[in-house]
């Protein structure tokens, strides 16, 4: 009697089973589409006295043929603006420089060919004075004489106590977003009495980097 209970059972456990699968569940499906996800952006533009706003300018100073204690330049800028849609943190500021020796060769010039014929940019960029130095709300710490000679150069700002991550040189305050202002970096240079022989002929370049970071760790 048992294991005829037990059979049976188990006969309806299968039909169940059996039942179970043979259900119709109605289903309707809909779709979200046309999702897109679109990156903002910071897109620095620079102008100077003579260009408008653009991915960069050129020869905003210059001094060609300079005399010592006489040739000056500037007051000249460069103003930043930020075209993109999201707003920077800061701004950083660096300097780099390279000589030229080729175009007037030592061998051209016996006072240098005697005393340096192999100058390095240094040798230059430190007699490049800076009279007046300025950008708008000011520098995040004051610039420092890092070589020594006296006052102020264009060398003194590749020197780590002014371009250094934190240095005067970086935590700028930055254009706003979609052009809506501007910020400005404003130079005057000059030529110093000091300037010794063994540079006459050498043609420094300076190339000046505006940088617009998002984020404060940068």
């Amino acid at each position: 009697m048992k294991k005829l209970l037990l059979s049976i059972l188990a006969i309806f456990l299968v039909i169940g089973l059996v039942g179970a699968g043979t259900f119709a569940w109605f289903q309707d499906t809909e779709t979200s589409t046309g999702n897109t996800f679109t990156a903002g952006t910071m897109d620095l533009k620079v102008s100077d006295w003579d260009e408008g706003f653009g991915d960069g300018v050129s020869a905003t100073w210059t001094m060609p043929n300079m005399t010592p204690g006489v040739t000056t330049v500037g007051p000249f800028s460069v103003s930043l603006q930020n075209s993109g849609s999201i707003a920077a943190d800061h701004v950083e500021i660096s300097f780099s420089h390279s000589i030229d020796e080729q175009t007037n060769p030592p061998g051209q010039n016996p006072v240098e060919s005697d005393t340096n014929p192999n100058s390095v940019a240094a040798d230059l960029a430190k007699w490049i004075e800076i009279t007046s130095i300025t950008y708008t709300d000011g520098f995040s710490g004051t610039l420092t004489d890092a070589n020594g000679n006296g006052f102020l150069d264009l060398d003194d700002l590749t020197w780590a106590v002014n371009a250094a991550e934190g240095g005067p040189l970086d935590n700028l305050s930055p254009p706003p977003p979609n052009s809506s202002g501007t910020r400005t970096f404003q130079m005057t240079l000059k030529f110093n009495a000091g300037a010794t022989n063994d540079i006459q002929g050498d043609i420094l370049t300076t190339t000046v980097t505006f940088t617009l970071n998002q984020d404060s760790s940068q």
